[in-house]
């Protein structure tokens, strides 16, 4: 045996819990009522992130990482949250619109229209 192991973990352990929690996951999304709202997507997110730390910590070999990996990893959902807060009001908002999302300003006549169809469209007949 060598001076310095490297870690192991069983894989075949984390697969069956992994395919547990899967099945439990099911079954809540089943049973819990949808009335329920916060319950069902609040418990079918606390899954879906367990299962997701499993497979990050331990098939992606990030638990037997050093710091440096760690840290460069750290920042992420704090970027996932801003790109997220930053759409929010786009997607959000959405209806609250003064114009359509397919409308577009017509630089000739300064109209609202729809794309293709202001006083600059492509007339495809004319490129035959």
């Amino acid at each position: 045996m060598s001076e310095h192991e490297h870690p192991t973990f069983n894989a075949n352990k984390i697969m069956i819990t992994l395919m547990v929690l899967t099945a439990i996951e099911v079954a809540w999304g089943s049973l819990v009522p949808y009335d329920w709202k916060f319950a069902l997507w609040g418990g079918l997110l606390a899954f879906a992130m367990w299962k997701g730390i499993l497979i990050f910590m331990y098939f992606m070999h990030m638990k037997f990482e050093g710091w440096i990996c760690k840290a460069l990893i750290a920042p992420t959902p704090i970027l996932i949250a801003v790109v997220f807060f930053a759409l929010l009001p786009d997607i959000a908002l959405n209806d609250r619109l003064i114009h359509e999302v397919g409308d577009q300003l017509d630089p000739v006549d300064g109209t609202i229209v729809e794309i293709g169809y202001g006083s600059r469209a492509v007339n495809p007949a004319a490129h035959k």
